[in-house]
Order: structure tokens, then sequence, then C-alpha cells
């Protein structure tokens, strides 16, 4: 009976717990008692980022730099406080990382006693990290291989390739050495200086950023703008066929002679004709077209040319003279023109004209140039690898339009 009395009172008794451990409270600024860098004081404009939970094994941010120049030189109402343990805690880092750090950015001020004090300065380590970071990441391939930099050089400078068109030149006809890069390499190459002597100021644009488009204005003249480029076929306007061109002129310098060039670039293709007109006017620019006609022939004229889109200029104002033919008696191709001040809208012309600009500078009298000269920069560019044609030439891109039953014309083709 006192066994069953015990055995009871044991099972009604309740024992006690043990002790829970104590836990750890994490060293930081808050519980260590010391103040942080606030939204409001010393950050001098620059954006403001919380440091509470800084990681460790992390790079300094500027907020860490400048809370730390606060503590080690205790100012703006900061604890002067020199050690790295402590400002390992405060900060989040190693004590080794302080140390580093301090090292970095420890520079020798003159205090207002003129006596010279040695303090950190959070500025002056971000400046040292940024120069010494940009030392960072693999040596470049290049090495010394002159082949290869002898031949990037050449084709940029003598032939006027860009970078696309020298790695298209390399896979087409073979590499000068075993070495292989890609078109952002070698921008970066020519960029930071590595393919000495080529700089940025060699490339077609000189390093420059083209212009925004501007806004399209509205057409002064009622025969303009009864052909105005939003007439233009839905093919030509998504380059969907070949046989849409845009044509413009290319003058001579002021105070020279009135010789101009007449530009026609076909929009898909890029394929461009360039001839020497003796001067700027529609009487010139008619009879040139006239003589493009005969020389292709009626039939493949209007297989090759659908439309042609022009700007305002007075050379486009004899409409019916441009789109009249000189063989047989049907309409040989339709006039589009672009919004005034609007060359964007002309923008394959527009840019064949600036390479015609890297053979004949602005400002230089083409009067002095021969049909050969121009001929020689009409077969360049038509022979000129494009990467918006994937590597192909006008020239192939325009026979591939035309079928292997068509051949084009001596006029037309281009050898390098």
């Amino acid at each position: 009976m006192k066994s069953l009395m015990l055995k009871n009172a044991r099972g009604r008794m309740k024992c006690t717990r043990k002790k829970e451990k104590d836990k750890e409270v994490p060293r930081n600024s808050v519980t260590m008692g010391y103040p942080q860098l606030n939204r409001n004081e010393g950050s001098m404009g620059r954006k403001k980022l919380s440091i509470e939970n800084a990681s460790r094994h992390s790079h300094f941010t500027w907020e860490e730099r400048l809370q730390l120049q606060y503590y080690h030189n205790g100012v703006n109402g900061y604890p002067h406080i020199r050690s790295a343990r402590v400002l390992g805690t405060l900060l989040g880092k190693d004590e080794s990382t302080i140390r580093r750090e301090l090292k970095r950015g420890m520079v020798e001020h003159t205090k207002t006693d003129l006596s010279l004090a040695w303090e950190y300065n959070a500025e002056h380590a971000t400046i040292d990290a940024h120069c010494k970071g940009t030392a960072k990441g693999p040596q470049p391939k290049l090495g010394a291989d002159k082949a290869f930099i002898g031949r990037v050089a050449h084709l940029i400078r003598n032939e006027r390739h860009s970078p696309y068109a020298v790695i298209a030149e390399f896979n087409n006809h073979g590499w000068p050495s075993e070495l292989r890069v890609c078109e952002k390499t070698l921008y970066n190459y020519i960029q930071r200086g590595y393919l000495d002597p080529l700089c940025e100021g060699d490339l077609l644009l000189g390093g420059k950023r083209r212009k925004g488009k501007g806004e399209p204005r509205r057409h002064m003249r009622a025969d303009a703008a009864a052909k105005g480029i939003s007439k233009r076929p839905e093919q030509a306007d998504m380059r969907a066929e070949s046989g849409h061109w845009e044509g413009d002129t290319v003058v001579s310098g002021s105070g020279t002679s009135t010789t101009c060039l007449m530009t026609l670039t076909e929009r898909k293709t890029r394929f461009g004709s360039t001839r020497r007109l003796p001067n700027r006017t529609a009487e010139a620019f008619c009879k040139e077209l006239d003589v493009i006609e005969k020389q292709l022939g009626a039939s493949l004229f209007r297989k090759m040319f659908g439309t042609v889109t022009v700007d305002n200029g007075s050379e486009f104002s004899d409409i019916d003279g441009l789109e009249g033919p000189a063989l047989g008696s049907k309409q040989r191709l339709a006039l589009c023109f672009a919004h005034p001040y609007s060359s964007f809208e002309r923008g394959t012309n527009e840019n064949h004209n600036g390479i015609i600009r890297r053979f004949i500078p602005k400002g230089s009298d083409i009067g002095t140039c021969t049909k050969q000269e121009v001929r020689s920069v009409q077969e360049w560019m038509n022979t000129y690898p494009r990467k918006i044609l994937g590597g192909l030439t006008p020239m192939m891109a325009l026979q591939a339009e035309l079928g292997p039953e068509l051949c084009l014309p001596g006029i037309l083709e281009g050898r390098r």
C-alpha cells in the first residue's frame, strides 16, 4: 500500500526544468552603445546605405568608409576608437580587413595648430581602391602578336574597315595568326590603346555617338506632299523586297566647283550606285537616270528600281522628268519624298554618304576626282562586308535577290 502511494505521488510531482542557455547578443553599434551613420549626417550628398547587418568578407562601401573615418578620427559626435577589433565589430568586418583599410586610407593632415597628424580619410581610400581595381581581371590575350596588330591596323587605317568588317574579312580570307577575338573585344582593344598606334579617332565616327531622331515636319510643297513617304509601299518600309532605293547628292566644298555626286542606295541589300554630276540641278539628275536606264535596259531597270525616296532638294523638283522613262512609255519608277529636316527617314543613304566622306572629305572639290576614282569608291562600298547582312557584301546580297539567271551588268559590278 505504501509503495502504491509513493508511485502516485511521484506521478503528481513536477520536475524542475533545465535552465535555458543565455542567448548570445550580437555585438554591433546598437548593442555596444555607439552611434550609427544616420540619414542626415556626414554623407556629403552621397547615397546612404544601412550597414546594420553588414556581412563579412565584403568590399568596403563609401558609407562604411565614412563611418570608419568618423570612429577612427573621433569626429561628428562619434567616440574616438582606434582598436581594429572594436571597429571590426561595429562595421561587421574582420580585424585584418580593418587594418588593411586603415593602411590604405591614412593621409597626413595639418591641424589648426600647424601640427601634423596621420588620420584615416574615406575619400582617399575610395580613390585608391578604384585605381587599383582597374588592374583586376585577366591580361589581354593579344600579347605581342605583331602579325595580328599589323593586319588590323592596315584594314582600319588604309582599307577603312570597321571592327566588324575586320572580323568578317578574317573569317572569309583567314586570320593572320592563331589569335581569335570577337567584335566587342576588338572594340575594347582599340578603346584601351592595346593596338598602338590605333585609337578611336581612326574609326568611322571617331568614338562619337549618333544624335537621336527629330520630329518630322510638314511638307511645304504640294507636289512633294502628294508623294510623301507615308504613301510608300509597306514592302519598302519593312525592307521585305529589293528594288526600293534612297537617293541624295553629295556636294563639293564652298568656293569650289559645282560638281557633285549622285548617290543611290538600295534599302534591303545596301547596294549603292555613285555617279558624278556636273551640277546639282534637276536636269543633271534626270539625265544621269536616263543614262542608267539605257545602260541597264528598260526591263532590268524596272526590276531593280521600284521606288526612290529622296529629300526636298531642288534637284528632285522635276518629278515628271525623274519618273518619266527614257525607253518605252511606262513609268520607270515612283518618287517618295521624306519629311523636311528628317534625314533619318533616309538613314541608309545618309550612312552611305558618310562612308563616301571617308574617301572624299567634306569641303573638298569633287571636280578634281576622276570618274575612275568615283568608281573605285563605289566598288569598295559594294564589296564591303556588312554586319546587317550577316557578313555578306551588298554585291552578294543584290545578286541573290536578282537570281542566278540575271547577272549584274559591268557598270554595277565591282572587284576589290
